[in-house]
């Protein structure tokens, strides 16, 4: 990897009162940029996100929850992805909105993000985490359920898979 170095700089305080502002001198800081993964660790990464979805299955609901003691739809995505190493944002909008990849569902691989739109609905409202052969693992109402998108609900939706790449 190759260093960058950046230089940091230091707040400026104003205060309401006339007083002298002083500025520290800026010190070099050592910043590495990371290198995108290989196909093969990013599809053992994957493998990883959809094993540790399954284990969550479970986990009960929570309104706004972000943890193991209960989870939203998108803080359920954001956990697991964020224990991969892997950032999402917070809520089902601006996940969606992210720029990964759109892939189709027959090139969905285990791990990637499964989103449902209603017909017509302008973004999608649920998500979950696509653990292959037409399942995914999602919150529910009540806990962290797998899903089956042969399932009549799902086959009146849209579904969206957007890919880590």
């Amino acid at each position: 990897m190759k260093p960058y170095y950046a230089i940091t700089l230091t707040a400026l305080l104003v205060t309401a009162s006339v007083s002298p502002v002083v500025a520290s001198a800026a010190t070099p800081t050592k910043v590495e940029t990371k290198k995108p993964l290989s196909e093969k660790a990013l599809a053992k990464k994957k493998l990883a996100i959809a094993k540790l979805a399954t284990s969550l299955i479970g986990t009960p609901y929570k309104e706004g929850g972000t943890t193991t003691k209960g989870f939203d739809a998108s803080g359920f995505t954001q956990y697991v992805y964020q224990k991969s190493g892997l950032m999402l944002e917070r809520t089902v909008a601006k996940q969606a909105l992210m720029p990964l990849k759109t892939v189709k569902l027959k090139k969905a691989m285990p791990g990637d993000l499964l989103f449902v739109q209603a017909k017509k609905a302008k973004t999608p409202n649920f998500v979950g985490i696509y653990t292959g052969k037409n399942t995914f693992v999602a919150v529910t109402t009540k806990k962290v359920e797998a899903q089956d998108l042969t399932w009549s609900y799902y086959t009146k939706q849209d579904i969206l898979i957007k890919s880590y790449q």
